[in-house]
């Protein structure tokens, strides 16, 4: 196996970019449910600036991807993280009764079905924003977050790319192999240790999949680095992924808009699910 190494130009703190004093701004957002979800804003100097979206492992929280979405600042794309449900600072939900605490050893396969309910709230928070060019979004997702991430642009054509680092076929009940086909032409891409795996096989499993759909680039869609480090973790320690990462988000988010998905299924698409494939949970 081997590294995939991509030499990038990029703005990493000269020039324009690196004399904009990087601000940010804690948001909280209200998901559909009533849930608190904390976030944290990283805005760009620019007008109209592309945006992503960057979600959490399991029994994470948005800290862990502070310094990537700051290299996202300085470089003229604006960041949002956010706490998932259960997670650092978004413990709070209102009921009739009152606010109760949400734990995450509490909650059940339908709690965690229904962080796709934080991450619709955060987008539905950056289209708002009238600095965000609102067909200009991205979503970045972590471990189980790149899961969910997945699962979500499966369903909502209108972003940019979606990207995950480590993902799993069956993540606590939380499966990517019955909707990857699903993107379509969404521009997608998988970054995996060679050494962890079950994303490793994972990874392998749904760009396969991919290529099955006849999606002509799937082959591209996937960065197999050297070592066991798991989602964000690989972005400390595997050389020049932060940078990577960076150069996939600026070709994803500076180009024109996809056209809409035909509204008719694919027919590649199966009638029926598949059998979940084996479910890690730890």
């Amino acid at each position: 196996m081997f590294v995939r190494q991509l030499l990038v130009t990029l703005v990493l703190g000269t020039g324009v970019a690196g004399a904009f004093a990087q601000t940010t701004r804690v948001v909280r957002l209200t998901t559909a449910d009533d849930v608190g979800i904390i976030a944290t804003y990283y805005p760009s100097e620019q007008d109209h600036a592309p945006a992503v979206l960057l979600l959490h492992d399991l029994n994470k929280d948005r800290s862990g991807w502070t310094d990537f979405a700051a290299l996202l600042q300085r470089n003229g794309i604006a960041a949002l993280t956010i706490d998932f449900r259960g997670h650092g600072e978004s413990t709070r939900k209102l009921t009739a009764a009152g606010a109760v605490e949400l734990k995450l050893q509490d909650f059940t396969s339908r709690d965690l079905q229904s962080m796709l309910l934080d991450v619709e709230a955060a987008v539905d928070w950056l289209q708002a924003q009238s600095e965000i060019e609102k067909e200009h979004i991205a979503l970045i997702g972590s471990g189980f977050g790149g899961n969910i991430a997945l699962r979500y642009a499966a369903l909502n054509e209108d972003l940019a790319g979606v990207a995950a680092l480590s993902p799993g076929l069956n993540e606590h009940g939380i499966r990517t192999d019955d909707v990857v086909r699903q993107l379509g032409a969404m521009p997608l891409h998988i970054f995996v240790s060679v050494d962890d795996p079950f994303a490793f096989e994972s990874s392998k499993r749904l760009i396969a999949i991919r290529r099955e759909s006849g999606i002509k680039t799937a082959d591209k869609e996937l960065t197999i680095c050297t070592g066991n480090l798991h989602g964000v973790a690989m972005l400390k320690g595997v050389k020049h992924l932060p940078e990577i990462m960076l150069n996939w988000c600026q070709q994803v988010l500076s180009g024109s808009p996809r056209p809409k998905r035909d509204e008719a299924p694919a027919a590649t698409a199966p009638a029926t699910p598949p059998p979940a494939p084996p479910l890690r949970t730890k």
